[in-house]
């Protein structure tokens, strides 16, 4: 898995920063093996949110130094996504019976952007039901394929 890019959702990493989420141990080793984590600038609002929330403000920091940590030595990339709002917003609009947001359908994109279809996610649903942008047949989800 260190060779793929892996597309980053807000549910899989606060569960891997936060020890008492369900999915905790089955995230953190996940987000271990991977060699290079794409999050995308709305998952990362939304991650900063939620770890406040939950996790309180000296909690949140400790992710943000972290997230900042190992994006300077390479292992994760927050990359601009201006240009994918179009395919997003025609992700959205392709399964509108999901009711995908943003976040999700951006994710989609930077996920075709790096022809990749493993995405770090407990977003179940939505993931097992939309088709990536690419030639793969579905997305591999993190970390319930992990050994798949």
């Amino acid at each position: 898995m260190t060779d793929v890019a892996v597309v980053g959702d807000t549910g899989a990493l606060l569960a891997a920063y936060a020890g008492e989420e369900p999915d905790h141990d089955a995230c953190l080793k996940a987000l271990r093996t991977v060699g290079h984590l794409v999050i995308s600038p709305l998952v990362l609002a939304e991650l900063d949110h939620l770890a406040h929330r939950t996790l309180g403000a000296a909690m949140a920091m400790r992710v943000l130094d972290d997230i900042i940590d190992r994006c300077a030595i390479g292992r994760f990339e927050v990359p601009e996504v201006g240009a994918h709002l179009a395919t997003a917003r025609a992700v959205m609009r392709q399964y509108p019976d999901l009711d995908i947001g943003l976040t999700d359908a951006i994710n989609v994109a930077l996920a075709a952007e790096f022809r990749t279809d493993a995405v770090l996610t407990v977003d179940r649903r939505h993931f097992r039901a939309i088709r990536p942008l690419t030639n793969h047949k579905a997305f591999r989800l993190l970390p319930d394929d992990l050994d798949g």
